[in-house]
């Protein structure tokens, strides 16, 4: 009931024909074309969770179709993705509602026996209620709102709790792919320059093709293993706890137990039950399972990235970028490395708490050949970390005299007056000019990275005296805003203006960049 591979259920916009809707095979035909705008079902925090399931789902119907590249036509990748499921003349795995609660439903595991059907006791009435998201924050959006559900609603909200939550109390376990149940799934890829979703999609589904053996290689993993988890009977028993050897590298995974149904009178809602046990045995994996988004902490065994608060700074994405060993999908593919055309870095994720999410954060960088391929190793980026460290400290340099100087023009001029409310009324500034760096770090550290050995001095200290030029307007705007008694203002700005040119210039400061100044004047 409800087929998605033969059924309009997933809407998307379409640039030159408006809104339509389409089965499975026709989005996948579609971001092939890339003519894909938008799908208007899609929450934000929900793009990877769609994103990664049309790229996983599309590299394993090609894999194990043996074509050598993604088909064009919505009935070739009919052909293909029912070809995953044949014991199920019915499309059982693709359908949203199936009755029979011993037959999977599309990313609903199926019981042993009917007898299980008891266990189905909590009532889900909406797909927000369903969905990951556990609070508000940063999203304006409420949990069971969405009364008048469509259906590519539940088809969103399903994909996302089945391959995106973690653990969340006794009985609902996470995803395997994540280090703990607090833990996050972020993704990190290089997409098109140009092009929308079906770009991205496309793009990832050949890395993806492109990626296997290495996967195979590394990971105790099986090629033809369980790939689509809803089709495998789940009961909620430990001894049902699937092995990673049992498993398809590219494996859709299930970690909920939970039907659709249709209610007496009409509306579509779901009943959901605990299991006492993950569907993946993961204690000992931690998050250790190849994710081709997720980057890896090489100085921790491994362990995948789990997204601080705060989300894609320049100084967490530098970090994540240099330091941590990058995923498969932030590597440029075989025909990537033979073009010069720029890329994107795309990273998204999630921030969770105990109890709450923290927000949803997404970046997109754009990068350039050089750097491009750098990527492709692990000491390739080792240049472009060593110049964006030093820039990162020299910002750090700025802020801290930047601060300085407001807390000297909060204290009236006089510094020996300066105090810990001081350093909080210069709280908003420093944040700003941090904002002013980040908003253009990466093109310009890009600038230096590509510059001559012979030039990239002067690059590099341009850069800088516009991070100084920034300071310099922030302070000025500080004191037209902080409160300050007519009778003081001129000390405490005259003072605070002082103190923020002579520090820069002094040996705690950046000297050199005005040494470098003053020659110039001089010749």
């Amino acid at each position: 009931m409800h087929n998605l591979l033969t059924d309009p259920l997933i809407r998307f916009n379409r640039s030159a024909h408006g809104r339509i809707e389409a089965s499975l095979p026709e989005v996948y035909a579609a971001l092939m074309r890339d003519d894909v705008e938008a799908f208007p079902a899609l929450r934000p925090h929900q793009r990877h969770a769609w994103h990664a399931f049309l790229a996983q789902l599309g590299a394993i119907a090609i894999h194990r179709a043996n074509l050598s590249e993604p088909p064009q036509v919505a009935e070739e990748w009919c052909r293909i993705i029912r070809g995953l499921t044949p014991d199920y003349t019915d499309d059982e795995p693709w359908q949203l509602v199936v009755d029979d609660i011993t037959k999977p439903a599309f990313m609903q595991p199926h019981a042993r026996s009917k007898d299980r059907e008891q266990d189905y006791k909590s009532t889900v009435a909406t797909p927000d209620e369903l969905d990951m998201l556990i609070t508000s924050k940063n999203h304006d959006l409420k949990s069971a709102v969405a009364a008048r559900a469509n259906f590519d609603d539940w088809i969103f909200a399903l994909i996302t709790l089945q391959t995106m939550e973690g653990f969340s109390g006794a009985g609902n376990y996470g995803i395997s792919r994540m280090n703990g149940g607090l833990g996050s799934r972020p993704a990190f890829s290089l997409a098109p320059f140009v092009g929308g979703p079906g770009a991205h999609v496309r793009r990832d589904i050949i890395a993806l093709l492109e990626y296997l053996p290495t996967l195979l290689s590394e990971y105790p993993m099986t090629d033809g293993g369980e790939a689509l988890l809803w089709t495998v009977p789940w009961d909620g028993t430990q001894a049902e706890a699937l092995l990673l050897n049992q498993l398809d590298p590219l494996y859709i995974e299930v970690c909920r137990r939970i039907r659709l149904r249709f209610k007496a009178d009409g509306p579509l809602n779901g009943v959901r039950t605990s299991s006492r046990a993950a569907r993946i045995e993961g204690k000992e994996l931690k998050g250790r399972t190849g994710d081709p988004w997720t980057p890896a902490n090489t100085s921790r065994e491994g362990l995948p990235l789990t997204l601080a608060s705060g989300g894609f700074t320049y100084k967490r994405v530098k970090e994540y970028l240099i330091d941590w060993e990058r995923p498969p999908l932030l590597r440029p593919t075989r025909s990537e490395q033979d073009s010069s055309a720029p890329m994107r870095l795309v990273a998204r994720g999630m921030v969770r708490g105990q109890g709450k999410t923290e927000g949803y954060h997404e970046r997109s960088i754009a990068v350039r050949h050089q750097l491009k391929m750098a990527m492709l190793s692990s000491g390739g980026t080792q240049d472009l970390g060593s110049i964006a460290e030093t820039r990162i400290e020299e910002v750090g340099t700025v802020q801290r005299i930047l601060s300085h100087a407001i807390q000297v023009f909060a204290a009236r001029g006089d510094s020996d007056k300066v105090s810990p409310e001081g350093r909080t009324l210069a709280r908003p500034w420093l944040n700003r000019l941090d904002g002013l760096v980040d908003a253009r770090f990466f093109e310009d550290l890009q600038d230096e990275f590509e510059a001559p050995n012979s030039e990239r001095e002067g690059v590099h200290n341009r850069w800088l005296m516009h991070v100084v030029d920034h300071a310099r307007g922030l302070l000025h705007d500080a004191a037209d805003s902080l409160p300050c008694p007519a009778i003081h203002r001129y000390k405490a700005e005259v003072n605070a203006v002082g103190l923020f040119e002579g520090r820069l210039r002094g040996g705690s400061g950046l000297p050199f960049l005005f040494d470098q100044q003053e020659k110039e004047v001089e010749i």
